[in-house]
């Protein structure tokens, strides 16, 4: 698997929004349904969350499912944005402003050309099977 999840991560997050709403890990695991030991691993990385207790973390905890996917490779284009760097913009000045937006025009160029190159090296399934396109 290329993107393995990162269970260490979404455990720290847990633990922050526990933390956040003021509960103990007992209090957490009373509201979800289970024990505070499993909390514990939740929050050690000691067991793998699963999806339904991940989503039911998320509405006890009153955070956004993708929260706790922020920082791996799952979390949504548009959270990162506003989350990470909407924020980062507004405290910038005029003069700033532009130079990110230079800067990101040399990055989106740079994606582009790997992109491509990426693309070019890569054989096409589809003449390998002998099928015309």
């Amino acid at each position: 698997m290329d993107n393995p999840v990162d269970y260490v991560r979404i455990g720290r997050r847990v633990r922050a929004a526990r933390l956040n709403k003021g509960l103990s890990q007992a209090e957490l695991a009373r509201l979800i349904g289970c024990t505070n030991n499993y909390i514990s691993h939740i929050e050690g990385a000691q067991t793998k969350v699963s999806l339904s207790l991940l989503m039911n973390l998320s509405r006890v905890l009153e955070k956004d499912f993708d929260y706790f996917l922020l920082d791996t490779p799952y979390v949504s284009h548009n959270k990162i944005v506003d989350e990470k760097i909407a924020g980062k913009l507004e405290q910038c000045n005029v003069h700033t402003l532009l130079a990110v937006s230079k800067i990101l025009d040399a990055l989106l160029d740079y994606q582009h050309t790997f992109n491509t190159e990426q693309n070019v090296s890569k054989p096409d399934a589809s003449v390998d099977a002998g099928t015309v396109q």
